[in-house]
């Protein structure tokens, strides 16, 4: 990501409705999955998500841009790792979870299936991996240019994956169903303006009242997704599971 980007998500990432939100989805998502053992934050960044997976264990963090990790470090104090999520630095069979938030997505993998296979490859027989990653082609902005995004997925393209890594599936769904048609429609108007993405992207802060009203849109819809899975939505999310005689 570009510089400006990490700084965007440290400030924004206690309140903002995206992050906020995110929570409600993987609430459903992980709702089953022990809550012990060591867990992976592959690609922390600044470390939004570091305190939340702090519920299904203890918390190592993993980036391979130092100044994002400078910033994690501001209000996180466990381990933390500078690599890279394609070549991990650990034994087989580490943890219990793996989390990768928009990491397939970023334009540093070249090679989606090798690095799904990585994660799969630390995870322990019986442990579990989640992948949350931007859907559908169609929806590429600038904002994927400041994020270094180098792709987009459908829940069919995920599962693929997943299962080529030797990876149960244990569920799926789309997320912010509610704002696919509104960013679609969005991005293709700039598209077709000539308008260019800001230099720290799309994410920007959110009125109070408005910020409160959108998460509680997005936790009644977490609950659907929980439920049945979303048919669309602007970000898709899986929870895979290693089975249990499987050692590497």
């Amino acid at each position: 990501m570009e510089p400006a980007f990490y700084e965007q998500i440290y400030h924004l990432q206690q309140d903002h409705w995206w992050y906020r939100s995110r929570q409600r989805f993987l609430d459903v998502l992980l709702r089953e999955i022990p809550r012990e053992g060591t867990v992976l934050d592959a690609g922390c960044g600044p470390g939004s998500m570091v305190h939340y997976f702090a519920r299904y264990g203890a918390v190592i963090g993993l980036d391979r841009y130092l100044p994002a990790l400078q910033m994690c470090r501001r209000h996180f104090s466990g381990p933390l790792l500078q690599g890279d999520c394609t070549d991990l630095p650990f034994a087989d069979g580490s943890f219990a979870l793996v989390a990768a938030c928009e990491v397939l997505y970023h334009r540093a993998i070249t090679d989606v299936g090798a690095t799904v296979g990585e994660f799969a490859r630390v995870l322990q027989p019986g442990g579990h991996l989640l992948l949350v990653d931007s859907a559908y082609m169609g929806c590429s902005s600038g904002h994927d240019l400041v994020a270094h995004g180098a792709r987009r997925f459908t829940r069919g393209e995920l599962v693929a994956v997943m299962e080529s890594a030797g990876l149960e599936v244990v569920h799926t769904t789309y997320a912010y169903a509610l704002l696919l048609p509104l960013v679609w429609l969005l991005r293709r108007g700039k598209a077709l303006l000539g308008i260019k993405g800001a230099p720290a992207g799309e994410l920007q802060g959110t009125w109070g009242p408005l910020n409160s009203l959108v998460t509680l849109w997005f936790t009644r819809e977490a609950a659907l997704a929980g439920r049945i899975g979303l048919p669309f939505g602007l970000s898709v999310q899986l929870l895979g599971r290693k089975p249990a005689g499987r050692n590497a």
